[in-house]
């Protein structure tokens, strides 16, 4: 099974949890390629088995925003026009005080809009510092293995439906 991890980052933060949940994608057999949201070009996001989206949280504890980053939304309405059926969905976020749950809804409704199965609840790690591009703290150690562990799951998950 094939499995698609779409990310952006400004810091480094959000392309390493990225990382994360490829590993988990991959210890449980999944062959886990990472795309850098503004990078996608013409990739058929359809064809895989399993498809997670994580964006860094943009002002996502104002209900104005959606707290999903540019190149993010742009992934998300491109979904629109993409149908996902039997695809497994996931999402993550990484802010570095609060609003990461408000980006994780965003995109899990726009996943499940395209008709992709959201089996697992996104995961929010925290880390970097307020608007700013310095890289700040990291995700902690179980931040990390929750990634892991959401990947592993999306994996079963699309198992389980093949």
């Amino acid at each position: 099974m094939e499995a698609l991890v779409i990310y952006h980052t400004i810091s480094g933060h959000t392309k390493r949890a990225a990382e994360d949940i490829a590993a988990g994608l991959s210890e449980a057999g999944a062959a886990a390629t990472l795309a850098a949201a503004g990078e996608l070009g013409d990739l058929d996001v359809g064809k895989f088995g399993v498809v997670v989206i994580g964006s860094p949280c943009h002002a996502g504890s104002l209900a104005i925003r959606s707290g999903v980053c540019g190149p993010v939304l742009g992934v998300l309405k491109r979904l629109k026009a993409t149908k996902l059926p039997g695809v497994v969905g996931g999402a993550f976020a990484v802010h570095c005080t609060y609003g990461g749950h408000r980006t994780v809804a965003r995109i899990e409704k726009a996943l499940r809009a395209a008709g992709a199965d959201v089996p697992e609840p996104g995961v929010v790690v925290t880390a970097g510092v307020p608007f700013s591009l310095f890289t700040g703290p990291m995700a902690s150690d179980a931040a990390r293995q929750e990634l892991r562990e959401l990947g592993k799951a999306l994996a079963d998950a699309a198992t389980q439906t093949e």
